[in-house]
């Protein structure tokens, strides 16, 4: 009897369902035993914890914090190695300190390397929380390795050195240099008179107080070799050779300042009349602006309105330098600095009426005046920071280490545009520096309570008044100029000295403060180190 074709529909699709049902348990069941399989190797082999961060506890402003101070400690460290590194090449030539040499250079170059992180994170893009961290922590890290390699040399150089077996013979060096510098303050006082008559406050900032600053490091100097007598009538030699680095540190910053003086006269000078020069290119630029202008009549749109808004204000600075010209007082680099912004302004305002062989042109014309005044602007605010270092924070020496590149870049770059525009950056960059290491110094000076804090996060740790009162003296400028250190790492480990005057380590502990300790070839571990005498 033939199957009914509902019966055969229904006995199907039951096959069907019992299929899928079979299906699913088998997969259920494997799924179970991967699952009892995975969780039975974690439990044989647990999952290997990455290393902890030091840092988890801290702020994101904490952890910035840290990483200025870290920056401010080490820069200190490489200034004062390459110093001591200069003193020993001249003492013994070149190629005994090849090592040293080299230790120096690598420092510098992790250093720059932190110090554009520190640009990058100060500028107008911001960074979000996670790279922002991520960032700061490599500045701490770059910072270690500085530390790092300049400690690895640090014993091998104060061998090589040997102050205390020399000790008789390089007191006798240093006090006759000691009376050569005093003897060349008062011209010196007079330089500084002649330039103040000529030139504005502003114009002289980076050099202003270079006499009395002079006379300060003079005055520690002459401390320490007084120092140094009696030490080795007592037969201490090690400590007398203490007194003999400080003194001799303390003369190479008088002799830095006084021919800061003498050059930035010389810088003043010239860029005087490059002024002029520029003044007559800006100018000529403003002509050609209006010119073409005209010549578009009411077409253009944005173009032509962005070119009538740059010549306006080129035309504007042009009229205020020539009304500055004619005053009593100039600022020669101020000047060159408002020109160049005009005139690159209004380079890239009339860069779509212009082919690029008139841009060269233009640019190459312009290079040599600006490359000038940058290298002026550089070298003003390098001495100003590197001989009040103790009171500078890290913005002010993130701003230089940015204009040093610029201006490097400006001056092996090919392309005359692109040249121009490096150094117009590094002049501005360099102007930020001393503005920023200004203010730094102006709190050291003038500390609203026990110590003054700094740009950097850190604190000076100074009497009432601080270390920048005249009444703190030889001292005083010793702190100032980093002959004297705080000791803002130790232990490797590092710490900062915070706003209550405790010393913060990352993991929170905390340590006594320490009195400033002298500066010598090494890194912020050296000083923390007990020294050899």
């Amino acid at each position: 009897m033939p199957v009914q074709t509902t019966e055969v529909d229904l006995f199907s699709v039951l096959c069907c369902l019992a299929i899928i049902v079979l299906g699913v348990v088998l997969a259920l069941t494997m799924a179970r035993r991967r699952k009892g399989r995975g969780q039975g190797a974690a439990q044989a082999v647990p999952e290997q914890a990455g290393p902890a961060d030091p840092f988890a506890a801290y702020s994101t402003t904490q952890l910035s914090t840290y990483a200025n101070g870290q920056l401010v400690a080490v820069d200190n460290a490489v200034r004062t190695s390459e110093q001591e590194l200069g003193f020993a090449t001249a003492e013994y030539g070149a190629e005994a300190v090849t090592t040293f040499a080299a230790a120096v250079a690598a420092a510098k170059d992790e250093l720059g390397a932190a110090f554009r992180i520190r640009h990058q994170l100060d500028d107008e893009i911001p960074e979000d929380d996670v790279t922002r961290r991520r960032l700061l922590r490599e500045i701490v890290d770059r910072c270690a390795v500085v530390d790092r390699r300049l400690d690895a040399e640090a014993d091998a150089f104060e061998k090589l050195r040997a102050m205390q077996a020399n000790a008789e013979e390089l007191a006798r060096s240093l006090t006759a240099r000691a009376g050569q510098l005093r003897g060349a303050l008062p011209a010196a006082e007079a330089t500084l008179t002649r330039l103040t008559d000529r030139y504005t406050d502003g114009a002289l900032t980076p050099v202003a107080g270079n006499v009395t600053e002079a006379g300060t490091r003079l005055d520690f100097a002459d401390q320490q070799l007084a120092a140094v007598s009696t030490d080795l009538a007592a037969g201490d030699r090690g400590k007398a050779a203490l007194s003999l680095r400080g003194a001799e540190q303390a003369l190479g910053q008088a002799g830095a300042l006084l021919a800061a003086l003498d050059k930035a006269a010389t810088d003043l000078d010239a860029a005087g009349q490059h002024v002029t020069g520029l003044l007559d290119e800006v100018q000529a630029e403003v002509a050609a602006g209006k010119a073409a202008m005209q010549a578009a009549g009411d077409a253009g749109g944005a173009d032509r309105m962005n070119l009538a808004a740059a010549v306006a204000r080129a035309d504007q600075v042009a009229g205020d330098v020539r009304t500055q010209l004619a005053g009593a007082k100039t600022d020669p680099l101020g000047m060159l600095r408002r020109l160049e912004t005009a005139a690159s302004g209004l380079a890239e305002a009339m860069g779509g009426v212009r082919d690029a062989a008139n841009r060269t042109e233009q640019a190459r014309r312009q290079l040599a005046q600006t490359l000038h005044a940058a290298r002026a602007a550089v070298d003003s605010a390098t001495g100003y920071i590197t001989t009040r270092r103790g009171a500078v924070g890290s913005t002010a020496r993130a701003r230089l280490s940015e204009a040093h590149t610029q201006l490097d870049r400006a001056e092996s770059d090919p392309d005359p545009v692109s040249a121009l525009a490096a150094a117009e950056r590094a002049h501005d960059l360099a102007a930020q520096a001393v503005d920023s290491a200004r203010d730094d110094i102006e709190r050291w000076s003038f500390p609203s309570a026990y110590g003054g804090q700094l740009g950097g996060g850190s604190v000076i740790i100074g009497g009432p008044g601080g270390f920048g009162t005249a009444a703190a003296g030889g001292m005083g400028g010793a702190v100032l100029g980093g002959i004297l250190l705080e000791n803002m790492l130790g232990g490797g480990g590092g710490f900062r000295i915070g706003l209550t005057g405790e010393a913060n380590q990352p993991g929170g502990a905390t340590a006594s403060v320490a009195p400033p300790v002298q500066g010598r070839f090494g890194g912020p571990s050296t000083w923390a180190r007990p020294e050899k005498q």
